[in-house]
């Protein structure tokens, strides 16, 4: 990979593969380090996360700083998480769990009471454009969801942060067979990173679907089966498309604003 440097004298140098250095104008120099910093890269993980770059980490999620141009922006909608008091904003208060909320006294239509704040795990797994944070948004989740309103978007580290099948949550022979629904979850755990390369592969499995064929996914691997219409797979398969319906976790009880990479009120 070919490099560019400045020199503290301000000389700028363009480093070849064989080790020999080519001295070249500062217009070269900006052009060509620019298009290398905003290079498309997979699943964001083109140049290694410092600790430095880094706002906050637990077992489940590794969150970056906002300004950090690494790792994946992840989103969620306010009404999945949070009743706003009156004449507050999302974008001013931030985002609470629901246990959180229970013990401030709020009530937000919700019977089962969580300790994570839900995200969106990408609908896309394909090159990040880290030109703007909206290009960076729309390479995840498609053309426009940067703008819908009511949403929080956060930053994090897809080789730290975990994904899980969020229509386990619905199904109640889970609670049944394998006990507490937290358990069964943990059945689907597997790093963003991986989640991308299973919803890439998914991709080009749905590419060979038959007319007398349905679209099945796992909701343990994420992965995509490819069945007759006449069958009907048990648990853990479902039909929901794995892509829209898993999940991020965030435990935090109050994430404030100054997490978000972007908010939209």
């Amino acid at each position: 990979m070919v490099e560019y440097l400045k020199t503290k004298k301000g000389y700028f140098y363009k480093l070849k593969k064989n080790g020999k250095k080519k001295r070249i104008s500062q217009e070269e120099y900006n052009k060509k380090n620019k298009t290398r910093k905003n290079k498309k890269m997979i699943g964001g993980a083109g140049e290694p996360i410092e600790e430095d770059d880094i706002m906050y980490k637990d077992d489940l999620v590794c969150i970056l700083k906002p300004g950090v141009k690494k790792g994946i922006i992840v989103w969620t909608r306010v009404w999945t998480n949070f009743t706003q008091p009156e004449g507050m904003g999302l974008c001013n208060l931030g985002l609470k769990t629901g246990e959180k909320l229970k013990e401030e006294g709020v009530n937000f239509g919700r019977d089962k009471i969580h300790p994570y704040i839900f995200f969106k795990a990408p609908f896309y797994s394909r090159d990040i454009d880290y030109t703007s944070v909206e290009t960076e948004i729309e390479s995840s989740y498609g053309e426009g969801q940067s703008g819908i309103h009511a949403s929080a978007f956060i930053r994090v580290d897809p080789d730290k942060t975990f994904v899980f099948s969020s229509e386990i949550r619905d199904t109640y022979k889970y609670t049944v067979w394998y006990g507490k629904e937290d358990n069964v979850i943990n059945y689907s755990k597997k790093t963003l990173s991986k989640y991308l390369e299973i919803i890439k592969k998914n991709v080009e499995i749905i590419k060979d679907l038959n007319s007398d064929e349905k679209i099945w996914y796992n909701l343990f691997s994420s992965e995509a089966v490819l069945l007759s219409n006449k069958l009907r797979p048990e648990e853990p398969y479902d039909t929901a498309p794995i892509e829209r319906n898993s999940e991020i976790l965030v435990s935090i009880p109050h994430l404030t604003p100054d997490y978000f990479v972007l908010c939209t009120p």
